[in-house]
């Protein structure tokens, strides 16, 4: 700090004994322009002249002394006042844009391409090395890419082979599945035509039982009548009584034969309800309507899916009766086989991973999938999980472990590359070619000038070594220190992002601006200050690490405040006064002023916004009007 006052000091008091070298060469510069009495001169008028109040304390200039003055002006207008805190500083290099350059190898340098002082961009070579461990470590590279070659040689040539076991088993598959739904269908009809004969003969059968059911009854009944007349007229001894042992005799054939009729239904399940429902039906429903609610409703005991007809579902209950039964039962076994040689070969199929659809398909079309548009890969991904035992399987994994080991040690060798900064670009050169580098290039880990090397030619080194530093200045740092005591009044506005304007003695007339990129969490125990660093883009380079630096913290704004620029406004005995332009004369006035930053002042009286005021030459000016003693009162021929 006390060295950045001293330097502060010393740049004050040049400047001020520049001014006034300069002053005092004008100062003459005037002088020998009013003796000459030049168009070209400039002229000061005091009190004492014929010229009104307004026009005393101004100075006239010619263009050339103007020129050699180097006037300018800045208009009076409504700005935006800011108040601001004035914080020093210095540039110091951005922590992010410091390189030290270390090798990820040791060898022997065998040649340097940059040194102290240059120039370098991200990439650039900036030695080579020569490294025994790097070449050891591209010979493995070069064999660990033949073993993997190998390998996959030998996988594609197992691969085509297990292919070709997978084709044949789907295909043996398919024709199995087909064959056996074929006999499925042959079967299917044989049963079917059993069926149907079973369920004609049974029915006329069951017709012919109820027709003898039906006869047997009505002689029954008629004998039976004419027995209790016999009865009646033999009681009456009008008939005699052999006629009715004759007649008992015949009725009790016809209840024998009637008997046996219900015995025939009854050995079938027909409760009495239906028989009497049979006995007593006109003759013109169906049998089978009237038995359809006895028996068991299955068929033979088999549980076959196949189309039925209700009449036949029914009439089946009853095929006993026939002699076909054993035929229709021989006919269903066999069906029943069909059925469950179709399901295990679907099964069969299923397992080598052939779909549901698929097995559909095939039964509908009887066309054998080849699977030949499938690629040898595809087949293996597709189906050889399904592949429970097989001697090409189990070498093709085998083969295929070996390749997955190969291929972790080729990535292990190239990894190994990387670190020691092999490029990738570089490591498909020793793949494609299979030779070793004989040198290893360390490059610039980014763009900036060389401040320091550690390395000389033939060197050897280790990869711990540093060999160069590379500061890169296109962003800088400006460190700045807040003291505790006014932290409370800058505290919003020193946040990270916040901007912040930067000068240097260097650049006097220069602002340039950046942002709070990091403020410390602590205070410092000795200074009682807070650190904070500002980032600032730096791509001309101006801006040197180790310079001093004022920075400008915004803490607050004023809007439409009549101001003019801070150089403007000089002080003059005890009074502030500014010089108003009107043509080529110079007018001076004391104004009131108020709240300033480090741009602009405020003027609460004194001028009036659109007036030109001098922001550069103001200090000549004031010099070139000492020679009259009245201070021009600032609101003479004035409306303010």
């Amino acid at each position: 700090m006390l060295l950045n006052v001293r330097h502060t000091q010393l740049f004050y008091i040049t400047t001020v004994f520049a001014i006034s070298i300069l002053s005092i060469s004008l100062f003459h510069t005037f002088t020998w322009s009013e003796d000459q009495n030049s168009e070209n001169g400039a002229k000061i008028q005091g009190e004492d002249e014929s010229h009104d109040h307004t026009a005393s304390n101004s100075v006239s200039l010619s263009d050339i002394a103007k020129a050699n003055i180097g006037i300018k002006t800045a208009e009076t207008d409504l700005r935006t006042i800011e108040k601001v805190a004035q914080v020093t500083g210095n540039i110091i290099a951005h922590p992010s844009k410091k390189f030290i350059v270390t090798p990820r190898i040791g060898g022997i340098v065998k040649q340097i391409h940059y040194k102290l002082g240059d120039s370098v961009k991200k990439g650039d070579v900036l030695l080579e090395l020569e490294s025994i461990d790097l070449q050891l470590a591209e010979i493995d590279l070069i064999e660990a890419v033949d073993q993997q070659k190998s390998l996959a040689s030998k996988l594609t040539k197992q691969k085509s082979v297990f292919a070709k076991q997978i084709r044949l088993e789907l295909k043996t598959r398919q024709i199995d599945y087909l064959e056996s739904v074929s006999e499925l269908q042959e079967q299917k009809v044989a049963y079917q035509n059993h069926r149907s004969l079973a369920i004609t003969k049974t029915i006329s059968v069951l017709e012919q039982m109820r027709f003898d059911l039906i006869k047997a009854d009505v002689e029954r009944r008629l004998l039976e009548n004419t027995l209790r007349r016999i009865e009646s007229l033999t009681e009456k001894r009008v008939s005699a009584k052999k006629d009715l042992i004759a007649q008992q005799a015949e009725y009790s054939k016809a209840t024998n034969s009637f008997n046996n009729a219900l015995r025939q239904f009854q050995l079938l399940g027909i409760t009495d309800k239906t028989l009497q429902k049979i006995l007593e039906d006109d003759g013109k429903t169906q049998i089978l309507k009237l038995l359809e609610q006895e028996g068991m409703n299955t068929e033979s005991g088999l549980n076959i899916t196949v189309p039925k007809e209700s009449n036949g579902r029914q009439a089946l209950k009853y095929v006993t009766l026939i002699d076909e039964a054993s035929g229709l039962i021989d006919s269903e076994t066999a069906y029943k086989t069909a059925v469950l040689k179709v399901h295990a070969n679907k099964q069969r199929a299923l397992a080598t991973g052939l779909s549901e659809s698929e097995l559909d398909t095939l039964a509908a079309s009887g066309k054998i999938e080849s699977f030949d548009d499938l690629s040898t890969d595809e087949v293996i991904e597709h189906y050889a999980p399904f592949m429970t035992s097989s001697e090409a399987l189990e070498a093709l994994l085998q083969t295929e472990e070996a390749q997955r080991n190969a291929v972790i040690t080729l990535e292990k060798v190239r990894r190994k590359l990387q670190v020691f900064g092999i490029t990738e670009k570089e490591i498909e050169w020793i793949v494609e070619t299979g030779k070793p580098h004989s040198r290893y290039p360390i490059t610039a880990p980014n763009a900036g000038q060389i401040v320091m090397q550690h390395v000389t030619l033939g060197t050897t080194i280790d990869k711990s070594d540093s060999l160069y530093s590379i500061l890169n200045t296109d962003v800088v740092w400006v460190e700045g220190e807040i003291y505790e005591d006014t932290l409370a009044l800058i505290h919003d506005s020193l946040q990270v992002g916040g901007e912040v304007r930067i000068r240097v003695p260097a650049y006097p007339d220069t602002v340039f601006t950046g942002k709070i990129s990091e403020i410390s969490a602590v205070v410092d125990p000795e200074k009682r200050t807070v650190h904070f660093w500002t980032e600032v883009g730096n791509s001309g380079n101006r801006l040197k690490p180790g310079m001093f630096a004022d920075q400008t913290l915004v803490i607050d704004k004023y809007d439409d405040v009549l101001s003019v620029p801070l150089s403007a406004v000089v002080q003059d005995g005890a009074t502030l006064i500014v010089f108003v332009e009107s043509g080529n004369t110079y007018t001076k006035h004391e104004v009131a002023v108020g709240a300033k930053d480090d741009q602009y002042i405020e003027i609460k009286d004194g001028l009036l916004a659109g007036e030109l005021v001098v922001v550069q030459g103001t200090h000549q000016l004031l010099r070139a009007s000492a020679s009259s003693d009245i201070v021009i009162d600032p609101h003479a021929g004035h409306n303010h």
